[in-house]
């Protein structure tokens, strides 16, 4: 099937079955028709054919009467002597005329019977019926017809056209101005119910007709029925092969589909109305034509009727090649998905609808509402008004009213989830996603920029540790590399020191080596413990500490130093035990850091002090101490990474220690600070308190 919906071939053939079929189905189908009043008619006489017939019948009989009773009196004056040559000719020519008509009128010549009386006397002017034959045994319907002589009925008798033998006598003969017709008159007519072939005129053809339209009515239905079928069977064909081409998968569009669809939709639509008005005159005119010929007044018509069927059948054969093309092409824009973009009403609407919500959505939601209400108000007056004296508009008014509240409803319901979708960002959720189905416009914008800052906050953050994980990974790695070849420096120098150095420069280099790769062992000890920290690796202990025990040996341990340095620790403990919730290794390192940033940086001469507070659930430890250089680095600062207070860097200091000790202190739960008033350093380390 694949096959065929691509081959041209049987499109080809269902092209010509579809026109060959429509063309039989129109022979038949206009056959169908002419013979259809012959079947709902219960005689021939009830024909409108029939009616016609009979009716041509009685108006060339009145115009026959008026024609004798004219032809009568010119007779009268050409026996008086007053006729010239012309009302001479004009009589010889009624005569004729008179016998022609007497003829076409003989019982032998046709079975329509009719008997003219005077209506005053009852007196029989003139018959078709045989002698003591009764008009009303031999006629079932008898008609009848009142009329006087010059009546306009029998085409106005005082008109005497030659051609047709009607006329007067002229005014001159007639000089009193006397009334020469007056008679009135009664004609009866009629036509047997059943007729035979011994006199073939119309109204024996129309009985023959009947009955053959009659017996053939159903073969000609039966006809029309199926070549539709097989009409309809090769249009779904054409329409299920539409489109589709020999090694093309998608929808091929032909010129058809270039055109406008409404555009090519009025101008098919126009094709076949024209088509249907042709092909229903076209029978009208076989009908009718036909009638004629029963009547032996157009034996010409005779010969064309079978070319006007033909005709017709091939009208109809057009009409359902144009609704093939359209179909064709509406089916082809439909699998494309196309119908909409190739309609010019479509894409003028599309776009009116478009600019008109564009100019509406991008007016700031001020205005929007301000001409929305405005709106409103004016709607909901007019109802009120029309209101009062039509039920139907204040119904209106009350279902707007439900709308508006169950507009606003809506709105109030995608507000709350808005609030409670930015409720759930901010508190720290990155990766929630507000739901913007079924929201109004404005707030589904807010709602898509807020999960828009979301999906972007948590790619940043992501970024960010992804970031410090490659550096405390990479700080890792090149402390890890840099620790082989400084173990062995670091050995060579002692076994340089063990030996017995005889040259004093070579001593001084020793101990420059030593000091130079204890710093440097330092600094990579301090790195890893560093990238560490930050990134959160190191493992917590947490459990109850003393911190003042903690203190004195850290003091115990610096104490010495702090001397050499002529520095004075000044130690503000508060009585008894103080207990914090740390570990412990990690807070020795805090103060320990904090107590070497002292020996380092610390004018000599002056005081270091720390003081230990209590209170509110939390250990608040402050070192402060006089710097030796000026402090020109923001607090802040002070506490990054390889930054010192003073820019020489001819310190013994990495710029670690502060970075380390505030890790520490979070890691634990706490938190690091710094302070700096001209000279003046504070750090402070705040811990949660155990009970």
């Amino acid at each position: 099937m694949k096959k065929l919906q691509y081959s041209a071939a049987s499109k080809v053939c269902a092209v010509i079955v579809l026109l060959a079929a429509a063309f039989g189905a129109g022979v038949f189908g206009v056959r169908a028709v002419l013979s259809f009043g012959s079947v709902a008619d219960d005689s021939w006489q009830s024909s409108s054919r029939f009616y016609s017939a009979r009716e041509d019948r009685r108006r060339e009989l009145k115009e026959g009467i008026g024609l004798a009773w004219s032809l009568e009196a010119l007779e009268e004056q050409i026996k008086a002597g007053n006729a010239d040559a012309t009302l001479r000719t004009d009589a010889e020519a009624l005569r004729e005329n008179r016998e022609s008509l007497e003829q076409r009128f003989f019982r032998e010549a046709t079975w329509f019977r009719f008997r003219l009386m005077n209506a005053d006397t009852g007196e029989v002017l003139g018959t078709n019926l045989a002698e003591g034959e009764s008009l009303f045994k031999t006629v079932q319907n008898v008609h009848r017809d009142i009329f006087e002589l010059g009546d306009r009925d029998i085409d106005d008798i005082s008109y005497y056209d030659p051609q047709t033998g009607v006329g007067y006598l002229p005014p001159d003969s007639n000089p009193k101005g006397e009334t020469t017709l007056p008679m009135k008159l009664v004609l009866e007519y009629g036509v047997p119910e059943t007729v035979n072939a011994s006199v073939q005129d119309e109204f024996y053809q129309l009985q023959v007709a009947w009955g053959e339209e009659r017996a053939n009515f159903d073969m000609y239905l039966t006809g029309f029925l199926n070549l539709g079928a097989l009409t309809l069977a090769a249009l779904l064909w054409l329409l299920w092969t539409a489109g589709h081409k020999p090694g093309e998968e998608s929808i091929v569009l032909t010129w058809q589909e270039s055109i406008f669809f409404d555009v090519y939709a009025a101008v098919m639509i126009a094709a076949e109305i024209f088509l249907a008005f042709s092909t229903v005159w076209t029978a009208q005119q076989l009908y009718w034509g036909a009638a004629d010929v029963y009547a032996g007044m157009n034996r010409d018509f005779e010969k064309f009727y079978q070319l006007g069927v033909l005709g017709a059948g091939a009208l109809f054969a057009a009409g359902a090649g144009c609704a093939a093309l359209l179909l064709r092409t509406l089916v082809v824009r439909l699998k494309a998905g196309a119908l909409v973009r190739t309609t010019l009403l479509c894409r003028v609407v599309t776009w009116t609808v478009r600019t008109v919500h564009d100019f509406v959505r991008f007016l700031p939601i001020t205005w929007r509402t301000a001409l929305g209400f405005g709106a409103y108000v004016m709607f909901t007056v007019w109802l009120f008004e029309v209101g009062r004296y039509e039920g139907v508009f204040m119904l209106i008014y009350f279902c707007l009213q439900v709308v508006l509240l169950l507009f606003l409803g809506w709105w109030a319901y995608g507000y709350y989830r808005l609030r409670q979708g930015t409720k759930t960002i901010a508190g720290g959720n990155l990766e929630y996603q507000i739901d913007t189905r079924r929201m109004p416009h404005d707030l589904r914008l807010q709602a898509e920029d807020l999960n828009n800052i979301s999906v972007g906050l948590a790619g940043a953050v992501d970024e960010k540790m992804r970031s410090e994980r490659f550096k405390a990974e990479l700080i890792t790695n090149v402390s890890h590399d840099l620790k082989t070849p400084l173990t062995s420096i670091i050995n060579y120098v002692n076994l340089l020191k063990s030996t017995d150095q005889t040259d004093p420069k070579a001593l001084e280099y020793i101990e420059v080596l030593d000091r130079k790769s204890q710093r440097l062992k330092k600094l990579t000890e301090d790195l890893v413990e560093a990238s560490k920290a930050s990134t959160g690796v190191l493992s917590v202990a947490r459990e109850k500490i003393g911190m003042g025990q903690l203190i004195d040996q850290a003091l115990g341990e610096w104490e010495e130093k702090l001397n050499d340095h002529s520095l004075t620790l000044v130690t503000t403990l508060p009585e008894g035990e103080t207990w914090v919730y740390a570990d412990g290794r990690h807070l020795w390192r805090v103060i320990d850091n904090l107590l070497s940033n002292c020996a380092k940086y610390a004018m000599e001469g002056t005081r270091v002090y720390l003081d230990l507070e209590r209170g509110k659930g939390q250990v608040a430890l402050s070192v402060k101490n006089i710097s030796r250089e000026a402090l020109n680095v923001p607090a802040e600062r002070l506490m990054e990474r390889f930054v010192r207070g003073e820019e020489s860097r001819t310190t013994e200091g990495s710029g670690l220690g502060l970075s380390i000790a505030r890790s520490l202190t979070e890691l634990q739960g706490g938190s690091f600070e710094l302070a700096v008033d001209g000279d003046l350093f504070k750090a402070i380390v705040t811990l949660p308190q155990a009970n």
